[in-house]
């Protein structure tokens, strides 16, 4: 335990014996020491019955109920500009915020703003040694972890059983994952027309700028889009070219794809798979995995498939918890507690539903309720998991567009990503 999370126990249960000599019980209806944590969080509607809403809200009770010396205040958050605009005026006091939520993209930002505590100076030893050591990259900025590591939408290939059969094609395991070569030839076989003239395609995944589901696919030959120390744009070196380029080659060259590729959203690769069973393969986030389980659709979960570097290779965003950086330190202290709480495995026992995606500490396998949860819990070990830099929107958008040019064939990999490089450097810099 950190020296910190000690001293803070050490005057709580000092002021437990306090107060219990003078007849009074340490919770927070019997005495005026009670720490108050208000936390925000996107999408909580005070009395909603959306699963997210309850299930933060019994967490928050049964923290509360282990800590009755802490009252923790949820603040609803829309996901909205005005519900953005909110946090921010939040921010600018630090008077009334004290532990968000947020994606890990966000995470750099906010630090150099000065406004979040380190979450490394509060984590035990038990805690840092339980977190897979992509989850403490990806909350690392500047060499030190900044947030608790949530979940992480771990990327990958959702294919329909039935197409799969029709079309003879087995489904690969992880113990047995395709290579590129491999995966290209069985969208091939899934790729053909229906008696009544109808086409199938092999493969498709959102392809909208800044909706890129096959992220996997653009470490798959061992590259990365920066540098360990995230102060060089590296994708530009040949496995990040060579990677991009068997991305739209599955279009361009192979055309296993919906014409559409390169230009469709998420809502429409869910609706061509599932509903118009017209794509065999579609490579997705875990939401998409409980949208088909809902539905009871036939289907299985297929590792991304194995390039250059010899592995398979996962990716995909990370949900965290942030504390502000406040002057008071029990309040900081009890952000912390709060937040390793929401993070931990026992969270996900005491709370049903609670896991909505696969948890990044080692002890924490509740997400794995079925094969199909089991495989991507399985693949989250083999995550690529970049630390964020804080990059502009403008330049962002600029990526973005580069990275859609290549799937649309108006330029080759490495024209895109060598015009792209420097603009993105210059933000490192």
């Amino acid at each position: 335990m950190s020296q910190k999370f000690l001293r803070f126990t050490v005057c709580f249960v000092f002021l437990s014996i306090l107060l219990s000599a003078c007849g009074v019980s340490p919770t927070m209806e019997s005495n005026n020491n009670e720490v108050v944590v208000r936390y925000y969080r996107r999408g909580y509607v005070e009395g909603g019955t959306d699963v997210g809403t309850v299930t933060i809200r019994q967490a928050v009770d049964q923290f509360m109920t282990e800590h009755p010396n802490i009252q923790v205040e949820i603040v609803g958050i829309p996901w909205t500009e005005e519900g953005t605009a909110k946090i921010e005026a939040a921010l600018l006091t630090k008077t009334d915020v004290n532990l968000i939520s947020l994606a890990n993209v966000s995470l750099p930002g906010y630090v150099e703003r000065g406004l979040i505590s380190p979450a490394e100076d509060f984590m035990s030893e038990e805690d840092k040694a339980d977190f897979l050591p992509g989850a403490l990259e990806a909350s690392t900025v500047n060499g030190k972890v900044y947030a608790w590591p949530l979940w992480v939408t771990a990327v990958a290939i959702y294919g329909n059983n039935a197409l799969f059969e029709e079309r003879g094609v087995n489904i690969p395991t992880i113990d047995s994952p395709w290579t590129y070569e491999e995966f290209v030839a069985a969208a091939q076989q899934l790729t053909f027309e229906r008696e009544d003239g109808s086409q199938v395609y092999g493969f498709s995944t959102p392809s909208m700028p800044g909706m890129f589901g096959f992220l996997p696919m653009l470490y798959m030959d061992g590259g990365r889009v920066l540098s360990e120390d995230v102060s060089t744009f590296v994708q530009n070196q040949p496995n990040g070219i060579s990677a991009l380029q068997k991305i739209a080659d599955l279009s361009l060259k192979y055309h296993v794809t919906p014409p559409d590729f390169g230009a469709v959203d998420q809502a429409s690769v869910v609706e061509q798979f599932k509903e118009w069973q017209n794509v065999a393969m579609i490579m997705e986030t875990p939401a998409t995995l409980a949208n088909l389980e809902d539905a009871a659709f036939d289907f299985s979960v297929i590792p991304p498939p194995v390039g250059e570097s010899g592995e398979i290779v996962t990716t995909g965003g990370f949900g965290m918890f942030a504390v502000i950086d406040v002057e008071d330190e029990a309040v900081e202290n009890a952000s912390h507690l709060l937040a390793q709480y929401l993070t931990s495995t026992q969270v996900s026992l005491d709370v049903e539903g609670w896991q909505r995606a696969p948890g990044l500490r080692k002890s924490n396998t509740s997400y794995a309720t079925t094969p199909a949860r089991e495989l991507i819990v399985q693949l989250v070990p083999y995550g690529v998991f970049e630390p964020s830099a804080n990059i502009s929107s403008e330049v962002t958008s600029q990526y973005n567009a580069a990275i859609q040019s290549v799937l649309l064939g108006q330029k080759t990999a490495e024209e895109a990503l060598n015009e792209i490089a420097p603009v993105y450097q210059a933000e490192l810099k």
